[in-house]
């Protein structure tokens, strides 16, 4: 029988088996320790500068559009991402601006993915125009962070915290965007504002921001919604009922409220009826706006005033369908709309029953038309402008302006611009944030920013003075119609 030969048992055979097993033994729990949380971590990362985070495991962070964090802002982030090149390889002086949105969001969202898109849209056709053109005067020219707090800006307090950290490496001057009336917007806010970095929020109407130092908004604030909405009927309508939400966390439903009742109510015009109150935090709101039309009926107002956000404004109109007076025509009022498209269906059966929607718009194409005399020429080049190939209207050609977000957005972004660049100064690479705030003093009369929504002459709390307020009527099957441009005097 041929014996099997075995093979010599190497030397690190020995060494296991001689007790250096428990040496290896050792070595690989000190391994683990080391690679398995860094494994961990790094499959929690996004991309460079963006992490997961939240109960929601969104990608949280800033980013120069090199990551995308949602399939339809991937080509607007991919011109940011190419313009962002073009600045810093042009070995020209430049700057960076932070666009700080909610640019991943969740189920129950009271934003949508058209809104966060245009925003983006708006900040890159002003960073466009003034990197490419001699529209806003010449260097330094505009870098653009992307910034995303998550969803309602949970995420808020590690963003800004980063934006902090690299303001001086980044040399970022300012951050605009924001975009929601919440108590997470106002934190951060805050922050940046305790860091002397000054903030210009794109659509934010809450007075209660105007008490922070460095703030500054281009839309109008929502006192001014209310109070346009209120001069505009009162020609009109001489009573009026006021449904309010009562959501804790939203400042933005009483100070319309409020606005409107100061402006309507005088002599010849009241408040009818106690005021309606719903709450947005608590579900069986379609219920609580059904149980509201006896009430609303028995009244008999010329107006309502519904004092909340739009989306829950369609759930009220649906209900009105089924108020007991519908042989009684009713006109109701809101904040400002931002409505893209056709109502829906619900809100649709609501307009059906005798009912008018009007509101206060962000601001609308069509004012540029009827009201040429109140806009910058420039300003509205850069949304469609003839035969210009980085104009709005030739980049985006599927995306609507209707709304206002991109309008807004694109001030926001050039009312940074436009301080930035004229700072008195040796050389336009020492430009920092702090400038900026101290620019921003100077941005009302004679040096008021040119924007596309209209010429923004800021007062000493960073709120426009007079801006001019685009009236909008929400229709059947088509988006809403400019009805008129309302300018509110004082």
């Amino acid at each position: 029988m041929t014996q099997r030969i075995k093979p010599p048992r190497p030397s690190w055979a020995k060494w296991l088996w001689g007790g250096g097993v428990v040496a290896l033994v050792a070595v690989l729990a000190v391994v683990a320790f080391v690679v398995v949380p860094a494994v961990v971590e790094a499959n929690h990362s996004c991309g460079p500068g963006v992490q997961e985070r939240g109960e929601n495991s969104e990608c949280i962070g800033t980013t120069d559009g090199e990551f995308v964090f949602s399939p339809d802002l991937a080509d607007v982030e991919n011109r940011i991402h190419q313009e962002n090149a073009d600045a810093v390889g042009s070995g020209k002086p430049y700057v960076t601006i932070a666009v700080l949105l909610p640019m991943t969001l969740t189920e129950n969202d009271i934003l949508s993915r058209e809104w966060v898109r245009h925003q983006l849209e708006g900040a890159y056709v002003a960073q466009h125009r003034a990197n490419k053109t001699q529209s806003w005067g010449g260097p330094p020219l505009i870098r653009l962070l992307l910034a995303n707090p998550g969803s309602q800006l949970k995420q808020w307090e590690p963003v800004v915290n980063d934006l902090i950290s690299r303001t001086a490496a980044d040399r970022i001057v300012g951050v605009t965007g924001i975009g929601l009336s919440l108590d997470t917007a106002r934190n951060a806010i805050q922050k940046l504002s305790d860091n002397r970095i000054p903030v210009v929020a794109s659509h934010l109407a809450a007075d209660e921001f105007s008490q922070i130092p460095g703030f500054l908004r281009v839309s109008p604030t929502s006192s001014t919604y209310g109070a346009s909405m209120a001069g505009y009927v009162k020609p009109t309508a001489s009573t009026a009922t006021v449904v309010q939400d009562q959501n804790p966390d939203d400042l933005y439903p009483k100070t319309l409220a409020t606005a409107f009742t100061k402006t309507f109510a005088d002599s010849t015009h009241r408040i009818v009826g106690s005021t309606e109150f719903y709450n947005s935090s608590l579900t069986g709101m379609a219920s609580t706006f059904l149980q509201m039309m006896p009430n609303i009926c028995g009244d008999n107002p010329d107006v309502v005033y519904f004092a909340g956000r739009e989306d829950h404004l369609k759930s009220f109109v649906a209900q009105l369908a089924q108020r007991p007076c519908l042989d009684r025509h009713l006109t109701v009022l809101t904040g400002d709309l931002a409505q893209v498209g056709p109502p829906s269906p619900e809100m649709r059966r609501g307009l059906q029953s005798n009912v008018t929607v009007l509101a206060p718009g962000l601001a609308h194409p069509q004012a540029w038309r009827d009201h040429p005399e109140s806009f910058n020429k420039a300003a509205i080049a850069s949304f469609e402008e003839p035969a210009c190939d980085g104009c709005f209207t030739a980049v985006f050609p599927k995306d609507r302006l209707d709304d206002g977000i991109a309008i807004l957005a694109h001030d926001a972004t050039l009312t940074v611009i436009w301080a930035a660049r004229n700072i008195p100064r040796s050389s336009p690479d020492q430009v920092t944030a702090q400038d900026v705030l101290q620019a921003k003093n100077r941005l009302h009369g004679k040096t008021a920013v040119p924007g596309a929504s209209g010429r923004i002459s800021f007062d000493d709390r960073g709120d426009p003075v007079n801006k001019a307020v685009p009236i909008l009527r929400v229709r059947l099957d088509a988006p809403p119609e400019f009805v008129e441009l309302y300018v509110p005097s004082g």
